[in-house]
Formats: C-alpha cells, sequence, structure tokens
C-alpha cells in the first residue's frame, strides 16, 4: 500500500527538539531548532525559533510557515530565500 515511511511521518511539536534540522521548500537545511515556542499546558504551539549558523541570530519561523513536522525535523512551507526573511526572535 506504500505510504510515507517512518522517517517521513508526521510527528507531535511535542517531538520536537534544540538541534533539529530546520528545512525550507526545496529540501535544503537551512538552520536547526534553537527553541520550541509553545505553551505546553494549553497545548498551543506558536512555531520555533532557529538558528542558520554558530553566530547567527535566531529567527522565528512561526506555526503557519511549518509545513509538516517529522522525525527529521522541521520541514518550512517557504523557500529558502524567503526563511531567511523571517522575523529575528528575541526569545
Amino acid at each position: 500500500s506504500g505510504g510515507m515511511s517512518d522517517q517521513e511521518a508526521q510527528v507531535s511539536w511535542l517531538a520536537l527538539e534544540e538541534g533539529m534540522p530546520v528545512y525550507a521548500e526545496g529540501g535544503e537545511e537551512i538552520g536547526k531548532v534553537a527553541e520550541i515556542v509553545a505553551d505546553a499546558q494549553k497545548d498551543i504551539f506558536s512555531g520555533i525559533a532557529f538558528k542558520t549558523g554558530l553566530l547567527s541570530h535566531r529567527r522565528f519561523a512561526p506555526a503557519a510557515v511549518i509545513g509538516s513536522l517529522t522525525a527529521k525535523g522541521v520541514h518550512l512551507n517557504v523557500a529558502e530565500s524567503e526563511a531567511h526573511e523571517l522575523e529575528p526572535y528575541e526569545g
């Protein structure tokens, strides 16, 4: 019957961890998860903050630009160029 492999199966935001890769729409790895922005008690997932490099500032990817969450990482639904223009995340 086919279907997605375990690697590509969607996971809950609760399974996200810091350091997981963040991918642009085209599949390019654009950074790593720096922080999961959510209210666990209310089960509200707002998005993620991600770092594009060791010294770079963190950027905020709101849930609206996150296409899917998988065991491999966070897959955005915007192109790499747009991802690099997301708002800085102050924390």
